[in-house]
């Protein structure tokens, strides 16, 4: 009979014991190549804590009324000056009108005022013209007066007739007296009607202004867009009463993109103004766009927050902190390539 000879255990072991090794190392690499690649491990400037930029401002209205008509759709591109929503405007169109009414009234009184001033100065040169003529009178009186003393002391004239001189002479000169103080009076009351001009152009002012202000607010109930881009959602029905200051939508102004990274704190040190990157759009399909580091803020996110983080309160919790960087694209994409970037997309940035 022939022999069958069996492989020694010892050697068996010894083989499945190396390729369980080689493949236990092997497990191992690929999980630490996952690990890196995925976590990024391998790129020291590397972050995936990044978002497409745009200016986004909300449209208000600074007049209340109730909505006339709505003339955009949501996500509607819109041109500057498109009418996007036309007010109830009867209501601002009266109160327009009574403050033109306010307006012209306030430059019929300052005519008023005018020819009263007018008048007053034609008082004075009348009052003028009486002095003259009741100053004659005196001074003629005032010669009879003195002549019929003499004659009085030569007994030429009798009592009765020098006193009936004196008495003419005394009224002529009391009427003088008056017609002097009346012209002081005259000339007051033209001073007077002269500041009152002063009013008069101190009310044509604030009426002027309050119809300039009312011209204003007729002209605020047709609200258009401020800027080329494109309208968000629309949250406003016709009909609606509207509030001053409320938001009617948002614009997306797509002439200007940029990305916001924000890096950890411990890879600033090694970023600088003017540093190339490449950024890649998740949305497309990873496709890579080239930027430039523009500016990098002075304060972490935590410190723009609404509730800043108060590490004095007891209950702190080291967090490694985020500071957002400026990045903007150059001129080496290609053309339309930043058409597709939409606000909010998430992005990765490498450092060049």
């Amino acid at each position: 009979m022939t022999k069958i000879h069996h492989p020694k255990p010892h050697k068996n072991k010894k083989r499945i014991l190396i390729v369980n090794s080689l493949l236990i190392l092997a497990v191992a690499g690929a999980l630490f190549w996952a690990v890196t690649v995925y976590f990024n491990l391998n790129k020291s400037l590397y972050t995936n804590d990044a978002q497409v930029e745009e200016f986004i401002s909300p449209i208000n209205t600074r007049v209340g009324g109730y909505i006339k008509e709505i003339r955009f759709n949501e996500h509607q591109q819109v041109k500057k000056g498109d009418t996007l929503v036309i007010i109830d405007d009867r209501e601002l169109k009266i109160a327009r009108d009574q403050t033109e009414a306010a307006y012209l009234n306030a430059l019929a009184l300052k005519s008023v005022t005018s020819s009263g001033v007018n008048t007053v100065r034609n008082n004075i040169t009348v009052s003028e013209s009486n002095i003259a003529a009741a100053k004659s009178r005196v001074w003629n009186a005032e010669k009879n007066f003195r002549r019929y003393a003499s004659l009085l002391k030569d007994e030429v004239v009798t009592q009765q007739q020098f006193e009936q001189i004196k008495t003419e002479y005394d009224a002529l000169n009391a009427q003088y007296q008056a017609i002097v103080g009346q012209k002081g009076t005259i000339e007051l009351t033209a001073i007077e009607a002269g500041k009152r001009i002063g009013v008069n152009d101190a009310e044509i002012k604030r009426a002027k202004a309050a119809l300039e202000m009312s011209n204003l607010n007729v002209s605020y109930t047709v609200i258009r867009a401020p800027y080329d881009g494109v309208v968000g959602r629309r949250t406003i029905q016709e009909g609606q009463l509207l509030q001053p200051g409320q938001s009617l939508v948002s614009i997306v102004r797509g002439d200007q993109k940029w990305i916001v990274a924000n890096y950890k704190e411990t890879q600033v040190t090694k970023l600088r103004i003017g540093q190339l990157v490449s950024v890649k759009v998740d949305a497309l399909n990873n496709e890579v766009f080239k930027g430039k580091v523009i500016a990098i803020s002075q304060a972490t996110g935590a410190k723009f927050s609404a509730v800043p983080v108060d590490n004095s309160t007891g209950n702190f919790v080291k967090v490694q902190q985020r500071i957002p960087v400026r990045i903007e694209f150059t001129e080496d994409n290609k053309p339309g390539e930043l058409e597709l970037l939409r606000a909010g997309m998430n992005v990765g940035i490498e450092a060049l």
